[in-house]
This record gives C-alpha cells, sequence and structure tokens, in this order.
C-alpha cells in the first residue's frame, strides 16, 4: 500500500484532465442534445483510455525518458519537428479551449470577457514562472472539484436508471432530428476530450520526473486504470446530469448554445445548488481552466524543449532559453488573443478544439504504438496482440472518421 501511495498521482491527475474546460462543455452538449443517446460511447473510450495512458506509462517506467525524447531517438530528427509541430497544434488548441473556459465563467460572476482573459493569462504568466507551482495546481484543482455536483444531482434529478443501463451497453449510431455529420462530430469530440494528445505527453513525462522505478510499474499500472474509471465516472455522470435536466427542458437536438453555452450547462444544477447554480458551475469551470491554462503551455514548452536538447528551465533568462520561453509566452498570448476577438463563441470554441484533439490523436497514436512494440526499449514489456487491436482500433476509428467528416463536407447529401 505504502509503494502504490509513492507512485499514485500521474495517472490520477492526467487522466482527469480531460474533466477540463474543454470536457465540461463537451460532455454537457453531449447530453444537452442527444440525451442518453452517446452514452454508449463512454465504455469503449473507458478500455481506449486505460489502454493509450497504460502504454505510455509503461515507456516511462522502463526507459526512464520522455515520448518526445523516445519519438527523436527512434525516428530522427525530421519525424520530431512533425510530432512537435502536432503538439504544439493540438496543445495550442486545448489552450484556447481553458481561456474560452476562463471567459464563462467569470462570464457568470458579471466579469467583462477582455479583463477576465487578460488578468488570467497575466496571473497565470507570473504564478507559474514566479509563484510555487505545486502550490498553484493544488488551488485550482481543489476549484475544480465542484465538478463533483454533477454526481449528486445526478441522484436529485428523476433519473431513470434503467435506461441509462440500457443506453450504457446498446449503441446508437444515429440520433433522429441530428445529421451524421453533426454527429460524427460530436463522438469525435467526446473522444479528443477523454484522451487528449497533451495527457500522454504530461503523463509520461509526470512519471519520468518522478524516477519511478521498474519494480513499481504494477503500482504505476493500478494508479493508471483507477485513475481512467475514476475520470470516465465522473464524465458520464456530467452526461446522465445534463440528459435528464438540459435535454427534456427545450436543447435536445440543439445542444449548448455556441455564445452562451456556460450559462447553459450551469442550469444542470438547478436541481442542487437553485439559484446559486451559475455561482457554483462558474467556481468549478474557473479552477478547471485555470488548472489545464496553468499546466499546458509550461508542459507543451518542456516537452518540445526537451525533444531537441534545448534549454528548458523558468530559471533561466529568455537568452539562455528562448525557445522555452517563446513557446509558452506564445500559447498563452494566442489562446488569449483569439478570445479577445468580438463575437468569439465561447462554448463553440471549447468544444471546436477538442474535434481538432480527436483529429490528430491518430497521429500521436501511430509513434506511441510503435515504440510500445520495439522489443529494443521494452523488452518483454512490449505490448501484446490485444493491446495492439484496441490501439490501433482506436486509430483506425478516428482515422475513418475523420476521413468522413471531409468527404461529407465536400459532398453533402442532397437532403
Amino acid at each position: 500500500m505504502w509503494r502504490y501511495l509513492a507512485v499514485v498521482g500521474p495517472g490520477l491527475i492526467v487522466a482527469n484532465a480531460g474533466n477540463d474546460a474543454g470536457g465540461i462543455f463537451t460532455y454537457s452538449n453531449v447530453g444537452a442534445k442527444y440525451g442518453l443517446g452517446l452514452l454508449w460511447a463512454m465504455l469503449p473510450i473507458c478500455v481506449c483510455l486505460i489502454v493509450v495512458q497504460e502504454m505510455v506509462a509503461r515507456l516511462g517506467t522502463v526507459t526512464g525518458k520522455g515520448l518526445m525524447d523516445l519519438i527523436r531517438e527512434r525516428f530522427g530528427v525530421r519525424w520530431t519537428l512533425f510530432a512537435s509541430a502536432v503538439v504544439i497544434v493540438a496543445n495550442g488548441g486545448t489552450t484556447l479551449a481553458e481561456f474560452a473556459g476562463v471567459a464563462g465563467a467569470l462570464g457568470l460572476l458579471g466579469v467583462p470577457r477582455w479583463i477576465a482573459v487578460l488578468g488570467a493569462a497575466a496571473m497565470i504568466g507570473v504564478l507559474v514562472l514566479r509563484a510555487n507551482r505545486r502550490l498553484v495546481e493544488r488551488v485550482f484543482l481543489a476549484l475544480g472539484l465542484a465538478f463533483f455536483s454533477y454526481i449528486i444531482t445526478a441522484f436529485l434529478v428523476p433519473v431513470d436508471w434503467g435506461s441509462v443501463g440500457h443506453h450504457l451497453v446498446v449503441p446508437e449510431l444515429s440520433h433522429p432530428g441530428v445529421d451524421n455529420g453533426a454527429y460524427i462530430t460530436d463522438l469525435i469530440a467526446l473522444v479528443g476530450t477523454s484522451i487528449t494528445p497533451y495527457m500522454q505527453l504530461f503523463l509520461q513525462s509526470s512519471i519520468v520526473d518522478k524516477g519511478t522505478a521498474e519494480s513499481d510499474y504494477k503500482y504505476v499500472r493500478a494508479d493508471v486504470i483507477s485513475g481512467s474509471l475514476f475520470a470516465v465516472a465522473v464524465a458520464a455522470f456530467i452526461i446522465i446530469t445534463t440528459a435528464f435536466t438540459l435535454n427534456l427542458h427545450g436543447f435536445a437536438g440543439k445542444g449548448l448554445s455556441p455564445t452562451g453555452g456556460a450559462q447553459d450547462a450551469a442550469t444542470a444544477l438547478i436541481p442542487l445548488a437553485g439559484a446559486h447554480a451559475e455561482q457554483l458551475f462558474a467556481i468549478g469551470l474557473l479552477g478547471a481552466s485555470l488548472l489545464a491554462a496553468a499546466v499546458l503551455p509550461l508542459s507543451t514548452a518542456f516537452v518540445v524543449c526537451e525533444a531537441f536538447g534545448a534549454e528548458r528551465s523558468v530559471q533561466a533568462g529568455f537568452n539562455e532559453a528562448p525557445l522555452f520561453f517563446t513557446l509558452f509566452i506564445g500559447l498563452l498570448a494566442v489562446g488569449a488573443g483569439v478570445m479577445l476577438i468580438p463575437g468569439v463563441p465561447i462554448s463553440g470554441v471549447a468544444i471546436g478544439t477538442q474535434v481538432l484533439d480527436g483529429i490528430l490523436l491518430p497521429v500521436l497514436l501511430v509513434f506511441i504504438i510503435i515504440l510500445a512494440n520495439d522489443r529494443r526499449l521494452l523488452g518483454h514489456r512490449r505490448n501484446g496482440p490485444i493491446y495492439n487491436l484496441i490501439a490501433v482500433g482506436l486509430a483506425g476509428v478516428l482515422s475513418a472518421l475523420t476521413a468522413f467528416l471531409v468527404i461529407t463536407a465536400f459532398l453533402p447529401s442532397s437532403s
């Protein structure tokens, strides 16, 4: 037990990173729009999340190296540049979603968007570069615990648990009143927000930084599995709660408003918090958004600099670590800058960036699968056939769904 407690943490924290601003908006939108129609996807997502997280955890534990380090050593500089570009685009989009969350949360509390976004960017920059980052993360994480209220609310509203059980195991491959393109887009967003590229990089780096020995691998594996189960359970309860609140009160087939999504999502907590539902939702959304917005740009700068052997320290000056500070400040500036553009829809941005994550995930998965099958790296701990089947299946399904979206975009149906 003590050895498990010594290594526990990265799996639990990283798996729950999906429950950030993009995740909350995506899960709420799915429940509001489809009711329980997409709940079935959470079971295969849970299995895939465990498999993908376990692969990168195993790579970090056995090799003692980060994912980008291994990509450079195995594939060379050109492929590392390509992987870095994918990471920057994916993480940049997720950072944008976090600023959308900040704007939405503080907007519910009456703070103008420009003050919320600029204030959050400045605070994150100062805190991350100058303050105790672990303390800051714990404070933001504590605020994000307000989303446990969705689990409580699910037991306060009249939920048909028999219907929940049915929709959890019986797939619904289309939905009345929603065209196939929108359905596929929301399905990709659901996968993209639950298994983000950022999570894989952060998990492996955290395990390496912790210095976890291979002898503790079974405890790392238990951490990954328990964290994944917990994260998917929270996501499922958000879908269930919004299905039996928002979906039954005018949101069916439409989902959250692109501009007023935060206020829409907050109304699902009225059975628990009453007139204070918006404040409760705002606190949770703000904490989750600030946590991810603080960690994402920093971790992105770290892993990219790690890949090319560049200086990567917050204690260094700009002249000593130009790439590190350019990436960190650049991601913050782009995320905040886009949300300052008048008329940019908050929930539309938050959900759209999760679709981008889902589209880019197969690219990173290819690298992970090849590395996890490398006998020279992992020896007897390399992937088995079941892991390969699930991981390759996930990459293939996401690629096929993306291809379907592209085809339908250029060849719309006659209906």
